[in-house]
């Protein structure tokens, strides 16, 4: 038994590039499939010279998708791309050209009947070939086209412009290529043959025109004679004929080679051998000893000659043909060949084109108002062997036939469709386009121009507050739906009562709360509140009572620097100045309340009526029971603030000839720090003030220099930068030694006797 090894297939494209019209400036991509056994090494080039990987190029070859990129075109950028594939078996490529427009032809008007001529300056080095096409179909100079080329201006003269003429005019210049040859499928390097049979060894090449190829064996040069057929038949080999042949292609702009290895075998049972050749019919050259057997089958299903599939096989070649194919007939073919020395399978990858398929359902509208739709749809799943270039939307109203056109030129699967009219049904089809044509088409539901939502419900009843004289601050509550789509803002409207609404703010507010400004004071006002989304305005809230702007009152402020001025062992006597704000009301009197010190409730003392002036003589106290008093004013609102006596000077640290007066702070200080205090002292026998000192920035002070025996009064005023404040007094305080001489003893008591 002879070993039959793993059968390995040259590249092939299942997919190739495909040419591209593009704008100068916007990125290319060129992208195909390959197949065939691994390893397989991509390469690009671009007219004939191999590209190079780095930021103007980006190539990339991964999941048998080989893909080049060129991030920003330029005009220079135009021109023929190669792919080229390359494995151990062979090699393959496909082309495909690069179209960059740079400039645009300027709009042009004709009457029926008239001549028109469309030029435009072009740049470039010569040879440059210029090719003009009409709504991207080339046109042909001869009839009624006359195409010309002079100093780089090329010209299109229309002769006789009619209706059929009107369309977008295109000129595409071409540098011609100065391309090295190449090998595209170089010939396989080990090839085995049995003596006496027929040896063929090819390869294709492309490259500028002339291409020079000679033959070589074992580095002597083979020329056509009975023997050698060149392109290259060895008619009769025989052992001697072993050896490695090299072939050598040369132009003017650079050469190649390429080497195969040649073995003649003496066995009578050769391995089969296969050569395809690829064209409408899926065709192949199958060599062996002894003549082997062909097998055709596609997904593991052996084919047969049946219907429109025949099969014609011969001792050298197997024919499979495929009339009127269809889309059904892509896939991957497979052809086994046996004899008794082996098995041989090669693959290969059949695409029937076709247009595509409709777009996949259903059309989802993703928003809806009343002038404009946002549609999506799903790509084709079959895009009939070729990739969609345009899908092409129209739309018509639900109750007529015609359609309009909406969109076309893009790959796009969303669309915005606008100037829609309100109110009106559409129905929107959409259809792929591939190279081949434009396929079926995937019809939406009907739709109405129209919001998917409603106005929102009305808002809550306003609410009137912070009243002044011109004006008064309206508060409401949210409504109880948004109508499903997010509310915008709130417009409110004011009227005098019973009268005629009027807007008051001109953009919506987006608060909860509006302050109304410009209101006349005395007038009655009624509020409503209207909400919007972006279906419309709400109805308008429940009308907010009525609302009379006037001057806020309050109640008064405390009175000021209150303190007692006098007292005995039963009264007290109160004075205070009047407070500095009255609220906006006229004050109606004072109130004074008190409370034991060591207690915390406070007693009205003027029970009957209001104080009107500001002193009061507070009587029925107790002698030797420490008191405290706070005064407050009313008015029409009512009780202000209370603001307490403060307590008196205290004296402590009594001695023969001095003593320590401490103080509290004023409770106010006139708006600004208390820089000083000014301490004064009076002898009551003689009832003269005189200045201790002026500048004491304590809130105590330790006097000396006193009589002892005299009794004092002391009294203290507080300063800041605006001057001095009213005085405080102290209780009179008489300046002596605060130790006796001890008391005489008790009667002795005699507790032993001896």
């Amino acid at each position: 038994m002879l070993p039959v090894p793993e059968a390995k297939t040259p590249p092939s494209f299942p997919k190739k590039i495909t040419s591209l019209q593009q704008t100068e400036g916007q990125p290319v991509r060129f992208e195909c499939r390959v197949a065939g056994s691994s390893p397989i090494e991509v390469s690009w080039m671009k007219d004939g010279e191999p590209l190079r990987h780095g930021s103007e190029f980006s190539m990339l070859y991964d999941d048998n998708t080989a893909v080049l990129e060129i991030s920003h075109s330029e005009m220079r950028h135009s021109g023929e791309y190669t792919c080229v594939a390359t494995n151990s078996v062979g090699t393959a490529s496909c082309r495909a050209k690069l179209t960059l427009q740079g400039l645009k032809l300027s709009p042009k008007e004709v009457t029926v009947g008239d001549s028109i001529e469309l030029e435009c300056h072009m740049t470039g080095s010569a040879p440059i070939k210029v090719t003009w096409s009409k709504d991207h179909k080339d046109i042909r100079s001869g009839g009624n086209y006359k195409m010309s080329c002079v100093d780089n201006t090329p010209h299109l003269t229309i002769l006789k412009a009619d209706k059929a003429d009107t369309g977008r005019y295109f000129y595409i210049t071409v540098k011609e290529r100065k391309n090295p040859p190449v090998f595209t499928k170089k010939p396989s390097e080990n090839i085995e043959d049995t003596e006496g049979k027929l040896v063929k060894i090819e390869g294709r090449v492309s490259g500028s025109q002339p291409i020079a190829v000679a033959w070589y064996k074992d580095n002597t040069e083979i020329y056509s004679s009975d023997k050698y057929d060149i392109s290259f038949k060895s008619n009769d080999p025989k052992k001697s004929d072993e050896g490695r042949y090299k072939i050598i292609i040369k132009n003017k702009h650079g050469e190649g080679e390429a080497f195969i290895n040649l073995e003649v075998i003496g066995d009578t049972n050769v391995q089969p051998l296969v050569l395809f050749s690829v064209n409408q019919h899926g065709t192949s050259l199958t060599l062996g000893i002894p003549v082997p057997t062909a097998k055709w089958s596609i997904e593991g299903e052996e084919i047969t000659s049946e219907g429109n599939v025949k099969i014609d096989t011969d001792n050298f070649s197997t024919v499979l043909s495929i009339n009127e194919c269809t889309r059904n007939h892509t896939g991957s073919y497979l052809l086994t060949v046996s004899n008794p020395a082996g098995t041989k399978t090669v693959a290969m990858n059949v695409t029937v084109l076709d247009v595509p398929a409709a777009p996949i359902g259903p059309v989802n509208i993703l928003e809806v108002t009343p002038d404009s739709m946002l549609i999506e749809w799903r790509p084709p799943k079959d895009d009939g062997g070729s990739p969609v270039t345009n899908y092409i939307v129209e739309k018509r109203e639900s109750n007529k036939e015609t359609w309009g056109g909406v969109s076309s030129g893009s790959t796009a699967t969303k669309l915005k469709i606008s100037r829609l009219q309100k109110g009106v049904e559409y129905v929107v089809r959409i259809r792929a386009e591939n190279k081949m044509g434009i396929g079926a088409p995937l019809e939406s539901k009907p739709t109405v121009a129209q919001h998917s939502f409603l106005p929102p419900s009305q808002p809550g009843k306003p609410q009137t507050s912070d009243i002044t004289e011109d004006a008064v601050t309206v508060g409401w509550t949210m409504p109880l739906s948004d109508g499903g789509s997010q509310i915008t803002g709130y417009l409110i409207e004011r009227r005098h009562k019973g009268g005629k609404w009027i807007r008051v703010n001109k953009t919506p507010c987006k608060d909860l709360r509006y302050r109304v400004m410009g209101l006349f004071e005395g007038n009655d006002y009624e509020f409503r509140v209207f909400a919007e989304n972006i279906a419309g305005f709400s109805g308008p809230s429940p009308i907010s009572d009525p609302c009379k702007p006037c001057r806020p009152i309050t109640v008064p402020s405390p009175p000021v620097n209150p303190k007692v001025k006098d007292y005995s062992k039963i009264t007290a006597d109160l004075v205070w100045t009047k407070p500095t704000r009255d609220g906006g009301s006229p004050i109606l009197g004072y109130t004074v309340e008190m409370k034991r010190a060591d207690t915390e409730e406070w007693k009205k003392v003027n029970l009957d009526d209001f104080i009107k002036q500001c002193a009061f003589r507070v009587k029925g106290l107790e002698e030797g029971v420490e008191y405290r008093f706070r005064v407050r004013a009313t008015n029409m609102i009512g009780d202000g603030e209370p603001r307490e006596v403060p307590e008196s000077i205290t004296i402590s640290g009594i001695g023969a000839d001095k003593c320590r007066v401490v103080w509290d702070p004023p409770e106010d200080d006139g708006g600004c720090e208390v820089d000083s205090y000014i301490l004064e002292k009076c002898e009551t026998r003689r009832m003269v003030w005189s200045t201790y000192s002026a500048s004491v920035v304590t809130s105590y002070c330790n006097v000396t220099r006193l009589v002892e025996g005299n009794e004092y009064i002391f009294r203290v005023r507080a300063e800041n930068k605006m001057g001095t404040g009213p005085p405080m007094e102290s209780k009179p305080v008489t300046v002596r030694t605060q130790f006796n001489k001890p008391g005489p003893p008790e009667a002795p008591e005699v507790t032993k006797v001896g």
